[in-house]
């Protein structure tokens, strides 16, 4: 079993659950201080912007829980920008829910060190 500190591997399972995005960042860290969250997100929005431009994973946000399925997929400049918004990243109040979930590709056909690549 792969460990929740591969990065690839926690956002294909949080993908997976529609997770959130502050969910993305407990995983990973595998604790519960927002400060440690913090220092993660630049990996994330790196993986995400990838992955979602391959079509691996989509990123919601909504008024509603669940957002992956009360919402439209954010992309482009509107992705970017939620990315780059630190309070996209924060626990969540129940006003404004920001999520990933799995994309149309099968993430097996993402070869490692892909993103690497495209930096």
């Amino acid at each position: 079993m792969k460990d929740w500190q591969d990065d690839e591997y926690c956002l294909f399972i949080n993908g997976g659950e529609g997770s959130d995005l502050w969910a993305v960042l407990a995983d990973f860290s595998e604790t519960e201080d927002e400060e440690e969250w913090r220092t993660h997100i630049p990996r994330f929005t790196r993986l995400i912007r990838c992955w979602q431009h391959l079509g691996f994973i989509k990123v919601f946000q909504s008024d509603e829980w669940p957002a992956h399925l009360t919402s439209e997929e954010v992309t482009g400049q509107a992705l970017d920008t939620l990315l780059a918004d630190p309070t996209s990243w924060e626990y969540q109040d129940p006003d404004r829910w920001t999520c990933v979930a799995s994309g149309d590709r099968d993430i097996h056909e993402l070869e490692e060190g892909m993103c690497d690549q495209e930096g």
